[in-house]
């Protein structure tokens, strides 16, 4: 074991481990078929897919180059906290406000990003989520709050 990078080969049984988990819980709901979905396709194909990527990755560690792990603090917690304020803030404040919110916060993590960018790349997000979501998929959230 001692030609496999030691961080991508723990990265990739993270990886497995979370694809073996979900797919666990997900086996215990109704499958349904390709034509009618039911409620655990999806999720099962994804854990699926999470296990194969990891696979390949864990494959791919043993001639992965040798790197040191920095551990940043400020991406885990903006990007963590921007996912949180979405999920509490949708419901109050409405998708709009709450996903400009979370892109922003994300957007921040570099801190050579500049607020236009931040803000332009906001409004095509928040374009785009509405068109696909809201528009597309019609999942009943409330724009502006309410």
């Amino acid at each position: 074991m001692s030609d496999f990078n030691r961080n991508e080969l723990q990265a990739a049984l993270v990886l497995i481990g979370l694809g073996i988990g979900c797919l666990i819980i997900a086996l215990g709901y109704p499958m349904g078929t390709v034509v009618r979905m039911g409620a655990g396709f999806f999720p099962v194909a994804l854990s699926v897919l999470l296990i194969g990527l990891g696979a390949v990755l864990a494959w791919q560690s043993r001639t992965a180059e040798k790197t040191e792990v920095v551990l940043r603090l400020r991406p885990f917690v903006m990007i963590l906290g921007g996912i949180l304020a979405w999920a509490l803030m949708v419901d109050r404040i409405g998708f709009l406000p709450a996903t400009a919110i979370l892109v922003v916060l994300c957007a921040m993590v570099e801190r050579e990003t500049t607020w236009r960018s931040a803000l332009l790349l906001t409004a095509g997000l928040c374009v785009f989520g509405w068109l696909v979501f809201i528009v597309g998929l019609k999942i009943p959230l409330s724009m502006l709050g309410g």
